[in-house]
């Protein structure tokens, strides 16, 4: 980790060696000096902060907090704001990593599809085979050894910083002003965002909402303070899947800026050209918020809709088999229906096709049509001497001329009725 991250721990003995090691401040500084050099340090931190060098941020609010600590104590009201603005630049430090380590695994898979290319080129022989197992595993274990750096890293920036708001918190929670307890509600809400980078989501709602709850407390139902809260609610929410409370704070913090929109339209209607100027400014930069926050509130109708969807199409996988059952039963038993009905008097119109089923069903099983009765026949006639015989067949009797005259007549009955 680097020096600029050092812990700032609870106790005083590590206080005081993180306090020396990124710069001398803290050697300079004595007796009625600590102030006015934590005061430079602080207004040094924002700064950078500004121009976007987190990195300096962090070893200023660092110092300032270390001056702080060693002269109030940890628990001082003095240390509030320095432990607030530590805890927030470490934040965004953290943020800055998790960015550029995502932007350095995005040009992995091609590194891998080279490395594949080239394997495919070079097919590697049975005496190199072992060497090239070595170097393998060795450039495994280093990869594997950075990652590993880098991860807690990360992990102790997002730790510190946590401990660092947490610390402010209970501070700015101890007293009673209402600028102490607005800080308190601001503490809460960072340590939601810690908790939402750590993707640990129920606590960053539960610190979400505790912010919530000061802010309503001491803040008008305009003020854009509580736009930022639900909006960051419906975030943690939506990352939860909790979709339907993500849509009720992303439309409480559209409705929140609408209500800011008409205060500050009524404002302006009153105001010189100069302050007009700020006011028109802050409109501007509230219209573009909008679009984003709606935005949200259709991907969480969206999400909402397809888990809905999903559900559904799981329920319909389990039950399938029994429904698959019951259409069977249905189709048998409509067979049946058709087959009863035929003994009624229904339309010709309307069932031939069963009909003519019915008419092949009248066969009993154990009949035999008389072709087949011609055949079953033919073993009972006398042996004709090989080459002797005219090839006719049997004579049927005049039963069984009948029978079949009978089903030919039935069979065109119903070829003509169709």
């Amino acid at each position: 980790m680097p020096e600029e991250t050092a812990t700032l721990s609870t106790g005083t003995e590590k206080t005081e060696d993180t306090a020396t090691a990124p710069s001398t401040s803290a050697d300079k500084a004595d007796g009625m000096d600590i102030d006015t050099e934590a005061k430079r340090l602080m207004g040094a931190g924002q700064r950078h902060l500004v121009m976007k060098d987190v990195r300096s941020s962090v070893t200023s609010f660092q110092e300032a907090s270390s001056l702080l600590a060693k002269k109030y104590g940890e628990t001082a009201d003095e240390c509030a704001e320095a432990f607030y603005s530590y805890g927030t630049s470490l934040l965004e430090l953290a943020r800055m990593e998790n960015g550029v380590l995502g932007n350095a695994l995005e040009g992995m898979p091609e590194d891998e599809e080279e490395g594949e290319k080239e394997e495919d080129a070079n097919i590697p022989s049975a005496d190199n085979l072992d060497e090239e197992g070595e170097d393998s595993e060795e450039s495994e274990e280093n990869e594997s050894t950075e990652e590993k750096e880098t991860e807690d890293e990360d992990v102790g920036n997002l730790q510190l910083a946590w401990e660092m708001l947490d610390l402010s918190k209970m501070i700015f929670k101890r007293q009673k002003s209402r600028e102490a307890q607005l800080k308190a509600a601001q503490a809460h809400l960072k340590l939601g965002e810690v908790s939402t980078e750590s993707e640990n989501y129920a606590q960053a709602v539960e610190d979400f909402l505790a912010c919530l709850d000061i802010q309503k407390e001491h803040l008008e139902e305009h003020d854009r303070l509580l736009a930022e809260t639900h909006y960051h609610l419906g975030l943690a929410y939506q990352y939860s899947s909790k979709h339907e409370e993500a849509i009720s704070h992303f439309t409480q913090s559209v409705g929140v800026i609408e209500k800011r929109m008409d205060v500050l339209t009524k404002q302006l209607e009153a105001l010189l050209d100069e302050t007009a100027e700020e006011v028109k400014k802050e409109m501007d930069e509230l219209k573009d918020l909008l679009p984003d926050i709606k935005e949200k509130i259709e991907d969480s109708k969206e999400a909402q809709k397809n888990a809905t969807v999903a559900k559904i199409a799981l329920k319909e996988t389990l039950v399938g088999g029994s429904s698959g059952f019951s259409q069977e039963n249905v189709s048998t038993s409509s067979s049946t229906a058709v087959e009863k009905s035929g003994d009624s008097t229904v339309p010709v119109t309307n069932c031939v096709s069963d009909i003519s089923h019915l008419i092949r069903k009248k066969r009993k099983p154990g009949e035999e049509s008389p072709l087949k009765d011609k055949d079953a026949k033919k073993p009972k006639q006398e042996p004709v001497a090989n080459g002797a015989g005219n090839g006719d067949a049997v004579v049927p009797t005049n039963e069984e001329v009948e029978k079949a005259e009978e089903v030919s007549m039935e069979t065109a009955t119903v070829e003509s009725t169709a």
